[in-house]
């Protein structure tokens, strides 16, 4: 029942809002490289082809096949993390995510595929209609993401072996890889699922913190002293991981339980 919802809200916003918050990233950007030719006014600047002005003294540009078809690839990465939220749990806003994401590359008739990695296993969904939409939601919905591990390798060698696509990588981001190889093969967009408590916890008591992939508990007193070191910790990593991202030339963006999906998710790639 609640995989319908999603599914409906989804819809409502895609395929009947018509303000500026469309989705639009997700439309066709010329990915297959055609020619360069000398600028014109009007061409947009980020196709400026730097090199080769150099060389001829003047300002060229790089030109693109109009191909409105791209090839989408989504990517969830699970984890047992995603088993918390304060306002919803963080594996419910990503199946909002999926829902936005599904139909608005339905709307643009893009070819698209989305796929949950694991250390276990892999799933593969192949979104043609909206039941594909809705079964990727009732998938992850469904799946015991406790003592569950994502499975970057996995993710990083799949996408290796594809076509240049656009990408959106899913999950909370809590482990540092190296998106260094596949941010130079495809345009990859990170979208981060948080929760706004577990980036500052804002309580103050003793507490029996358990952890989701084994099972282990650990007691804890959580005060403000301990919360406030806890999250100048975790600002500093996060920091590391958009410095990673701007230098590979990675979109990114969080997106928080308490967020509209559609509204930041619209934000994150304007």
């Amino acid at each position: 029942m609640l995989a319908q919802e999603i599914l409906l809200r989804a819809k409502k916003n895609v395929f009947t809002n018509k303000s500026a918050g469309e989705l639009s990233k997700i439309r066709g950007d010329g990915l297959d490289f055609c020619e360069i030719r000398p600028y014109e006014p009007g061409d947009e600047i980020r196709k400026i082809n730097f090199t080769a002005s150099g060389k001829t003294g003047e300002l060229q540009t790089n030109i693109f096949n109009e191909d409105k078809q791209i090839n989408i690839v989504i990517c969830i990465m699970l984890s047992s993390s995603l088993h918390f939220g304060s306002q919803c749990l963080k594996s419910e806003t990503i199946a909002q995510i999926i829902a936005l994401l599904g139909c608005s590359s339905i709307k643009q008739k893009n070819q698209t595929q989305l796929l949950f990695f694991t250390k276990d296993k892999q799933q593969l969904f192949r979104i043609n209609n909206t039941t594909d939409v809705l079964h990727a939601i009732e998938a992850i919905q469904t799946w015991d993401l406790l003592e569950t591990e994502p499975d970057f390798q996995a993710m990083h060698d799949y996408l290796l072996q594809q076509q240049k696509s656009m990408v959106f990588i899913i999950g909370d981001f809590y482990q540092h890889d190296d998106y260094s190889l596949i941010g130079h093969k495809s345009q990859i967009n990170a979208l981060i699922v948080r929760d706004m408590l577990e980036e500052m916890p804002n309580f103050s008591a003793e507490l029996d913190l358990v952890n989701t992939q084994d099972g282990s508990t650990v007691e804890a007193n959580m005060n403000k002293k301990l919360a406030s070191k806890y999250h100048a910790k975790l600002n500093a990593e996060d920091d590391k991981l958009f410095s990673h991202f701007v230098k590979h030339k990675i979109n990114a963006g969080k997106i928080y339980t308490n967020d509209d999906a559609f509204t930041k998710l619209s934000q994150i790639l304007r």
